[in-house]
């Protein structure tokens, strides 16, 4: 109620300020019919001014605050890997060799992103350090509630998908935590494990590129805090 008073009160007074002006116009320089002549032909271009305002500037108004949502969300992507992710990603790919084999360098963003979109992700389980996976995730999954809970994060496919993957493999690893595991239970976390390891390498890659266009001090700090230290970069 108070907005439509105030929308009232503004129009109210615009349209006065318009006669008032109009009024000084006239008594000034006389010629009442160049006046509105002239009135008229502002008036035929209203509709040209309200289809700017609302195609373009508040699309460069959306555009903008999108951006500075997606710079937040960022954010939280870093104190993702900076509390969990990067030791997370260290542990799965020593069950990864082909990886190491696959990219040879990170010069090229682009092409390192299309080979791991295009990389299988399967991994020799006998090569990851379970227990201490085990460990990150039951000392350290508390991140993933925080985050979670953020309703932007929404907004950010890659990560709410790598976050709930994590969540699931942390929920199944504390379900299983006084537990002998099974042969289906080895299976069935070796599937979490691959879907979470994939959501990763997408989202690390990601990461990477803002670091890179935005924070390249950082970026510089995160690849030499990545696994693959046996890469040329």
């Amino acid at each position: 109620m108070k907005k439509v008073k105030y929308f009232l009160l503004v129009s109210l007074i615009l349209i006065c300020l318009s006669v008032i002006l109009f009024a000084v116009h006239f008594a000034v320089f006389g010629q009442l019919e160049n006046t509105l002549y002239y009135s008229l032909m502002s008036l035929c271009f209203i509709p040209v001014n309200v289809l700017a305002v609302t195609l373009v500037f508040e699309n460069l108004l959306a555009y903008q605050a999108k951006q500075e949502r997606l710079s937040k969300l960022n954010m939280l992507v870093g104190v993702f890997f900076s509390e969990l992710g990067f030791h997370l990603l260290d542990l799965i790919v020593q069950g990864d060799d082909v990886i190491k084999e696959r990219i040879t360098d990170f010069s090229d963003l682009k092409t390192v992103k299309m080979i791991i979109k295009s990389h299988s992700h399967l991994l020799e389980m006998t090569k990851i350090d379970y227990d201490a996976l085990k460990e990150l995730m039951v000392h350290k999954g508390s991140i993933l509630v925080t985050l979670i809970s953020n309703e932007s994060i929404l907004e950010h496919e890659v990560f709410s998908d790598l976050l709930m993957s994590t969540i699931h493999l942390r929920d199944e690893i504390l379900f299983r935590q006084n537990k002998t595991y099974t042969e289906e239970d080895y299976v069935h976390i070796a599937g979490d494990i691959s879907r979470v390891y994939k959501a990763l390498t997408t989202q690390w890659i990601d990461y990477l590129v803002h670091l890179k266009c935005f924070y390249p001090y950082l970026y510089k700090s995160a690849l030499e805090a990545s696994p693959f230290l046996n890469l040329v970069i």
